[in-house]
């Protein structure tokens, strides 16, 4: 019989780092890809070693029941935890204590049922505040950034320490991960911003000394390939570091970049700090107003000349790897901008999903809206309700027991925050049953029904419209909410009608 092949459950499989890892195991390995949503590549769809799990992470019973079919299987070896939120804004956002904490929570307390061999998490050299010019960091430096991203990840090492008496694991601090094709947003950034033909294309802030490390997809496929290959040989937890050890300046880059695109370097205009600060300030201020915020942003002004250096000795003594010399960005370079070249609709193809995950996705800042105005929502409704000029259209309503409504306008308003954050509008529409079959019962007519939830749509949104956040969203406010409450008031009537019909069968046979 041929050998068995490893199990692994993935997290955030459908994501860039994901799908690579997906493409490289996926003739070695027995894959459980979790993802809220499948990929766009056929090729991993219909992988026969691949079984895709729809789930979110956040939610404890979801992902309880989709990996039941693990557990009754006998579990899998591996669990690789890729799925996390960021995006660049640097602001506080429910998404990192959803997702990156609790969702991380919910992943490690389900792996203790799937008898696994190692738990790797995917981390991030972010986690850990730059070091003074005179230090390195590594595996050992504390995760003491204080960004809202790095304060998420710091605290998902946490959990991941505190299960290791559960099961082995690894925690694993990422670089700034590229492809050839970019794929990472702010170097996709800087180099459509400098090799353009306007002012802007040759300024750099401060001295051109910022810099961090950056890691080729490729290398950090080998690098957790090799942890589970040499597992039984590591210890039971480790930390370690995915990265080179040299740091690329702004300065660098731009001049690698402006060679191979133009056949010579170009000169870069250096503006200091204490002036470029003033400016960004100001174009972010801007952007706020008109909704179009630029990719520059205040904190970013506390990063520049500072670099983040890195000493991986002990991660390459101990598992024999290091990013190979080809795969350097310095090397690489000359291939990301002859796709940009040459592929041009590619390129913006790649990178533009890529910026998806540092800038918020529609659907997400709708769903981080609505948690705050959920409050405002349920009592404007429940006023509209309890209006007396309104009494022929919701005298039935006015009958019930507010405590009772506003209970029900909550719990309907988590189902629709819910259907706009995955895109899914079925739980949405099974509770749209429920309602109609709980309306009924208490003797209130579909017409009312309709009417009420029809309000309830018009409400959340005309108060989502007004919000600043989401100013030039109004399409996708329409297709989310309005089309979602539609689509609820059909499956009312339609459920209304087909009860009807019921009793109506049960009276004829009775007669």
């Amino acid at each position: 019989m041929p050998p068995r092949r490893p199990s692994i459950l993935v997290t955030g499989a459908s994501g860039f780092i994901g799908q690579h890892m997906l493409q490289a195991m996926k003739n070695d390995f027995m894959i459980y890809a979790l993802a809220r949503r499948v990929p766009d590549e056929p090729s991993l769809i219909h992988q026969p070693n691949i079984v895709w799990i729809r789930a979110d992470i956040a939610e404890r019973s979801s992902l309880e029941s989709a990996l039941g079919m693990l557990r009754d299987r006998g579990g899998v070896d591996y669990v690789m935890h890729l799925a996390g939120f960021y995006d660049f804004n640097y602001d506080q956002n429910t998404e990192y204590e959803r997702t990156n904490i609790v969702g991380t929570r919910n992943v490690l307390e389900q792996s203790r049922a799937l008898n696994i061999e190692r738990f790797l998490f995917a981390s991030s050299l972010a986690a850990c505040e730059f070091p003074s010019n005179a230090q390195v960091l590594t595996e050992r430096s504390p995760t003491d950034a204080v960004f809202a991203y790095a304060r998420s990840k710091s605290k998902g090492e946490e959990l991941v320490r505190a299960s290791s008496p559960h099961f082995k694991t690894s925690i694993v601090r990422f670089a700034a991960v590229f492809s050839d094709w970019c794929e990472y947003g702010p170097l996709y950034y800087f180099l459509r911003t400098w090799l353009a033909r306007h002012p802007k294309s040759r300024i750099l802030g401060g001295r051109g000394q910022s810099a961090i490390t950056y890691i080729h997809i490729q290398c950090l496929v080998s690098h957790l390939l090799t942890i589970m290959r040499r597992s039984r040989e590591l210890a039971d937890a480790d930390t370690f570091i995915a990265s080179p050890e040299n740091p690329l300046t702004h300065n660098e880059l731009f001049t690698l970049a402006t060679k191979f695109f133009y056949g010579k370097p170009r000169t870069p205009l250096h503006v200091p700090k204490v002036i470029a600060y003033p400016g960004v300030v100001a174009m972010d201020g801007i952007g706020r107003m008109i909704g179009q915020r630029p990719f520059e942003r205040p904190w970013m002004m506390r990063y520049v000349d500072r670099q983040l250096r890195v000493n991986t000795s002990y991660t390459r003594r101990t598992l024999g790897w290091a990013p190979t010399d080809r795969n350097r960005l310095e090397r690489r370079l000359l291939f990301l901008i002859e796709h940009m070249k040459s592929y041009p609709f590619e390129w913006e193809k790649r990178n533009n999903k890529a910026l998806k995950r540092f800038q918020m996705s529609p659907n997400a800042r709708l769903y981080q809206t609505l948690d705050a105005v959920r409050d405002e929502v349920v009592q404007k409704t429940l006023d509209t309700l309890d209006d007396a000029s309104n009494r022929a259209q919701f005298e039935e309503y006015q009958r019930l027991d507010r405590p009772a409504l506003r209970k029900d306008l909550v719990t309907t308003f988590q189902f629709l925050s819910v259907s706009v954050r995955s895109r899914d509008r079925m739980s949405m529409l099974a509770y749209a049953r429920q309602i109609a079959e709980m309306r009924r019962s208490q003797g209130i007519s579909q017409e009312a029904v309709r009417n009420a939830l029809l309000a309830f749509g018009r409400i959340t949104q005309e108060t989502l419209l007004l919000r600043p956040e989401l100013k030039g969203m109004e399409q996708e406010i329409y297709d989310e909410i309005s089309l979602t409450f539609q689509l609820i008031v059909d499956e009312v009537e339609g459920t209304f009608e087909l009860l009807e019909r019921r009793t109506q069968a049960i009276l004829t046979l009775h007669d």
